[in-house]
């Protein structure tokens, strides 16, 4: 990979992964949605050049970038990715229609390469929508327009001679990241003394530094075969009650953990899910950052935040 095109480059995901792309000298046009957009943590990278051009009006790219070689797409951009707008279903679907929309333009341009940003949540979908009697939750619109921009780029990509790959985020914390996930959620309840009450925690879960999801991306990427998925974990995957207990030690062991208090919705993922077997055999992607190495730095910067 020598250029690559990155949108939802000024994210939390995206920003990390630019900085690690231009460590490794890689040019990068940066797609940025309009100069309202806050760039503070990506505008001074060397090898990053930033393109405003909002997804709606996606069409308009070839001509901002004439000329370029481009060979690869990252394409992180995605609204709706947390809290209530997960169960927004129009917004669900419009991230689907700028995910197709965008590897037409791919085709446009002659870029080669689409990697795509997925999520562990189309794995509970098929887990779980088609047993009768299951209950979705609201993440549910969220996983399946997910699977749904999967399975289409990946059709379209298919089209057009496109190399698709296919990333299954697990859960990413760390340093900088201001969303209420479950880390972030279970750190702040005993940061501010709440009561530590969760599921009882024995499904299976795999937390990511930020800094290791970045790599494992990039990997996958770059080496990554043709048409395949991959997921980008730890390789320590683990209950999770195991991850409370980390949390609750880092931050106050005398904290009384109040696990199953909360019922468990769902059907857990069997663990082999959570297996990065496929990733690193075909990258060589080795993780740098144990959770309890990403936890302490993650509380230390939450403490600062509160």
């Amino acid at each position: 990979m020598k250029k690559a095109l990155v949108t939802g480059a000024n994210g939390f995901i995206g920003s990390a992964l630019l900085s690690l792309m231009n460590e490794k000298n890689i040019e990068v046009y940066a797609l940025i949605k309009d100069e309202n957009e806050n760039i503070e943590s990506i505008k001074d990278l060397e090898h990053i050049h930033i393109v405003y051009c909002d997804m709606e009006q996606i069409e308009d790219l070839p001509r901002f970038l004439q000329d370029e070689e481009i060979d690869s797409c990252i394409h992180l951009a995605w609204l709706g990715s947390f809290g209530d707008a997960r169960a927004d279903y129009r917004l669900q679907l419009k991230d689907v229609e700028w995910s197709l929309r965008l590897v037409d333009v791919l085709k446009k341009m002659g870029i080669g390469r689409f990697v795509g940003a997925g999520t562990l949540a189309e794995k509970d979908v098929l887990n779980y929508h088609m047993k009768d009697g299951a209950t979705p939750n609201n993440v549910s619109c969220y996983g399946i327009a997910k699977l749904t921009a999967h399975f289409m780029t990946k059709a379209r990509c298919s089209a057009y001679g496109i190399e698709h790959i296919w990333c299954y985020l697990s859960n990413t914390y760390g340093v900088g990241d201001t969303t209420n996930n479950f880390v972030n959620m279970a750190s702040r309840k005993m940061l501010r003394g709440e009561r530590a009450a969760f599921t009882a925690g024995e499904q299976t879960y795999d937390f990511v530094y930020i800094e290791d999801t970045v790599r494992a991306l990039l990997a996958a990427a770059q080496g990554g075969q043709k048409n395949c998925s991959y997921f980008l974990g730890s390789t320590k995957e683990r209950p999770l009650k195991e991850y409370i207990t980390i949390i609750r030690d880092t931050i106050d062991p005398s904290i009384q953990l109040y696990l199953g208090e909360i019922p468990f919705n769902g059907t857990p993922l069997a663990k082999e899910e959570y297996s990065t077997e496929k990733l690193v055999r075909d990258t060589g992607y080795c993780p740098q950052i144990s959770f309890e190495e990403g936890i302490k730095k993650t509380v230390e910067w939450l403490q600062t935040e509160e």
